[in-house]
């Protein structure tokens, strides 16, 4: 696996809420789902929690391998310690057939796992107001 570093500046939260990027508009029909931009410039953000009985390295095969069969072609450019919650969570970054970016965030603690995917354009910077949903979402900590 080639090891890219993610650099994401901030403490970590509670984690676990279901709460989109600042600014970023609900899915119309879809639940715990953001969208921002439109056309070429649009992205996607989605957050979904669940019962998982295994280790954050199971965590990290399982999203590898459903982006791959999901999105056939894709291909993985790195997975990385999340850097505000190293150790409980980490983020897989991959490039779509068209040339979109996807950043595959995963969180396992506790029997459960939490899953955060962030589609945006090729090129397109990482929005800081994505971080920190991210950051809300996956670093969960008691409390």
């Amino acid at each position: 696996m080639t090891f890219m570093p993610l650099v994401f500046a901030a403490g970590c939260g509670h984690g676990g809420a279901a709460a989109g990027p600042a600014g970023w508009q609900p899915m119309p029909g879809a639940s715990a789902a953001w969208t921002t931009g439109s056309g070429a410039n649009a992205q996607q953000y989605r957050y979904v929690r669940r019962q998982f009985n295994g280790t954050l390295q199971d965590l990290a095969s399982s999203v590898t391998i459903d982006v791959l069969l999901k999105h056939r072609g894709a291909k993985l450019l790195g997975s990385v310690p999340f850097a505000p919650c190293p150790g409980t969570a980490a983020v897989a970054t991959f490039t779509l057939p068209g040339g979109a970016t996807l950043q595959e965030g995963f969180a396992a603690r506790d029997n459960q796992s939490v899953q955060t995917t962030y589609v945006r354009p090729s090129g397109a910077p990482a929005d800081p107001a994505v971080t920190a949903a991210m950051q809300s979402s996956l670093c969960i900590t008691p409390g």
